[in-house]
């Protein structure tokens, strides 16, 4: 025996219809198609670059600088509860090796800079836990711009698929001249 009636079974199958819809389209948006890697794992590094630069002004920050730790990609979508998260993990199973080694380089610059800062700040607060004033705002201003250097490169090559600069340039330039080397002599 059923409470609902036809019309209301039908609204009810309609709306999870649409729900599942709705999940799927969000999963997809995850992964940006220019480069086949999800954005959000970068919001890892916006914390952290959000957690020092704000720290001089909310000392009570501290615990959470103390606390934070870097996660490589998978590790990051493996403990995800986001939509999408296993989509991420599968597109990036099939990015190709030059994609993948551009970005987990990209990466361990950025995690060697979020961490060389947490201690930087971690130090600071050790050796003078009473004295917090413009000696830690300027470590904190040092280090977020440490990291937001990095982290630009990781938000360039994520949503665009490439890293613009003079580097990306002559890398780019370098490889085309030794494909252009072998190719005459091969």
């Amino acid at each position: 025996m059923s409470f609902l009636s036809e019309d209301e079974r039908a609204t009810l199958k309609t709306s999870q219809q649409l729900a599942a819809t709705l999940r799927a389209q969000r999963a997809s948006a995850l992964i940006n198609p220019a480069s086949g890697l999800a954005n959000d794992y970068l919001n890892l590094f916006n914390e952290i670059v959000m957690l020092v630069e704000q720290l001089p002004n909310v000392p009570e920050l501290i615990e959470d600088i103390m606390a934070w730790r870097p996660k490589s990609y998978l590790d990051y979508f493996e403990s995800s509860t986001l939509p999408g998260s296993a989509a991420a993990l599968a597109a990036y199973k099939q990015l190709d090796a030059r994609s993948r080694r551009d970005f987990e380089t990209i990466i361990d610059d950025l995690d060697r800079r979020a961490t060389g800062s947490v201690a930087a700040v971690r130090r600071k607060f050790k050796a003078q836990p009473d004295d917090q004033g413009e000696s830690l705002a300027i470590i904190c201003e040092r280090a977020g711009a440490n990291i937001r250097e990095a982290l630009d490169k990781a938000t360039m090559l994520v949503n665009h698929g490439t890293v613009t600069g003079t580097d990306a340039v002559q890398e780019r330039t370098d490889d085309l001249m030794a494909r252009a080397a072998t190719l005459n002599h091969g």
